[in-house]
């Protein structure tokens, strides 16, 4: 069953600066002229997702992977193009520690983003403890997110949104973070859930956490989609191309 359907989608950035006039300012904006300060992200990206999925998405620094998620999580609307989500429940890890309060608690932040994701109250009480346990921070739970590091963070969101049973989990370099103990744990929950049919889309430069966790892989070169296949055929080609242009 296809769980997601990115269609034609394009991303254009645009910077506009201090023009002469008010009405220059306005008529850019309007008609989103493209100019020098303008740069195309994502161009023409196509490709489903289907329930079980495991994609992987790989490509260099600039390529558009991050704006890729953000688009499909709704954090970034797309140029042009659709993208059809078809999930019940989505679950989105883009960018550290969004969604957190760094003046509220661990469990403050665990319930509020419970409730933010529109999940009912009821389920959370008695997944809390769980979630909690997953995460390993029952000490530091009560301490609030400002003085959590970069890893704990991660824990906290990662444990909130695989106790959420989401049917499409989207991950940003969430694996990258973390004692090899937690990555671990984290890929064992991962394959749990993709067994039970939620669908992954894990952004990663490791090439080993995507060979390990991807059984597809989607290759974003220059703002396309260079490569869409089975992961090791993918990772290989990437790998093949980033050494020629090493040694050029």
């Amino acid at each position: 069953m296809t769980i997601l359907s990115v269609e034609s989608v394009n991303k254009v950035f645009r910077k506009y600066e201090n023009s002469e006039s008010l009405k220059h300012t306005f008529t850019q904006l309007l008609n989103k002229e493209k100019d020098a300060n303008s740069w195309d992200i994502l161009k023409n990206i196509n490709f489903s997702v289907e329930s079980g999925e495991r994609i992987g998405i790989i490509g260099s620094n600039g390529a558009g992977k991050s704006t890729l998620l953000k688009i499909i999580a709704g954090i970034f609307a797309p140029t042009s193009g659709k993208v059809r989500n078809y999930s019940k429940r989505m679950l989105a890890l883009v960018e550290l520690g969004a969604g957190f309060y760094p003046n509220l608690t661990g469990r403050e932040n665990v319930k509020l983003n419970w409730l933010f994701n529109g999940l009912p109250k009821s389920e959370l009480k008695y997944k809390y403890d769980s979630i909690v346990d997953f995460s390993g921070l029952e000490k530091f739970i009560d301490t609030p997110l400002k003085y959590y590091s970069s890893g704990m963070l991660s824990r906290l969101g990662f444990a909130t949104a695989i106790h959420a049973d989401p049917d499409l989990l989207i991950l940003d370099e969430v694996l990258a973070v973390g004692d090899k103990d937690f990555q671990n744990k984290c890929i064992s929950k991962i394959n749990e859930l993709c067994g039970s049919g939620t669908a992954l889309l894990l952004v990663s430069h490791n090439m080993r956490d995507i060979l390990n966790n991807c059984d597809r892989v989607i290759w974003l070169d220059k703002t396309i989609i260079a490569h869409d296949g089975p992961a090791y055929e993918t990772v290989k080609l990437y790998d093949e191309t980033a050494g020629m242009l090493i040694s050029a």
